[in-house]
């Protein structure tokens, strides 16, 4: 029996991924700030926006992982909401607890075990999708907004840009894990995924109601058939999780409810960049780089 670790697992398309696999006969961890987990799975106690709930989340992990599902994700309408440890909470949520719970478990992952961390298409500017996209991915001014000299005037522009920006911060930490020797020596296979636009999503629950409509008609219009389905986002998960989609490339995108595996936003291929965001992470987090 395959043990799969997941965050955001309660809805959304991490709750569809996380019943497929049970359904297939995995065990299914999932940490939860509270209940709502889906039948069958364990529940464990996590609040991503305290990273001492983090590490011990990680501590209760004691078994074999065979795949290590990091899909929570929250998007505010500003930059204003502060973690526990005082962080930007998109940020905070969005990438460090990722990027802590990551290195954590890292050990407990098995040889040719699996690692993916959903993003989004937000994170490239050749998308042109209607979140404002990222400026730059340093941690230090990401985790406070205001010491960040480019920070958007409008408090709505700002929020959204976090979000843009956590993705692309969570597929340059996908591609500096795929990189590093111990995952290599171990055949750990690590990716990105981005389920692209679905309305289903939670995500825009703090948007306006501008870009609530927005969604929703963009979601509906024929002629533009954007959109993927929640059960097609979920799928595509399930199948990184469990290895039935395969590719030696880190980056996977949901389009048209088809697999594609395009190149990442010039920013995410900055192997200059990513390693900083590394190492400033690491700090941010308490850990060695």
């Amino acid at each position: 029996m395959a043990t799969i670790v997941m965050t955001g697992a309660t809805s959304g398309i991490g709750r569809v991924a996380a019943e497929t696999l049970l359904g297939n006969g995995a065990k299914v961890i999932v940490g939860a700030r509270a209940g709502g987990v889906p039948t069958g799975a364990v529940a464990r106690s996590l609040d991503l926006a305290d990273l001492t709930t983090v590490r011990a989340f990680a501590a209760t992990i004691d078994e074999p992982i065979d795949a290590l599902v990091l899909n929570a994700g929250i998007q505010f309408q500003t930059v204003a909401h502060r973690s526990a440890q005082g962080y930007e909470t998109t940020f905070a949520v969005n990438h460090l607890a990722h990027y802590l719970l990551a290195r954590l478990l890292l050990d407990r992952i098995v040889d040719g075990g699996r690692i993916v961390i959903t993003s989004s298409g937000t994170h490239d500017p050749a998308m042109k999708t209607m979140v404002p996209p990222p400026r730059h991915a340093d941690a230090v001014r990401l985790a406070d907004p205001a010491s960040d000299p480019d920070l958007d005037a409008s408090p709505t522009r700002a929020g959204f840009r976090a979000y843009s920006t956590s993705k692309l911060c969570n597929l340059m930490t996908a591609r500096s894990l795929a990189a590093r020797p111990e995952v290599n020596s171990r055949r750990i296979v690590v990716h990105a995924y981005d389920p692209g636009f679905i309305p289903e999503t939670g995500l825009k629950r703090d948007a306006g109601w501008p870009m609530r409509a927005a969604a929703t008609l963009l979601s509906i219009l024929p002629p533009m058939k954007i959109a993927n389905r929640q059960q097609d986002g979920g799928a595509g998960l399930a199948g990184l999780a469990d290895g039935s989609i395969r590719s030696d490339r880190v980056y996977m995108s949901l389009r048209r409810a088809k697999v594609t595996w395009p190149d990442p936003s010039v920013l995410a291929c900055d192997d200059a960049a990513c390693a900083k965001l590394w190492i400033d992470s690491a700090a941010l987090v308490g850990l060695e780089p």
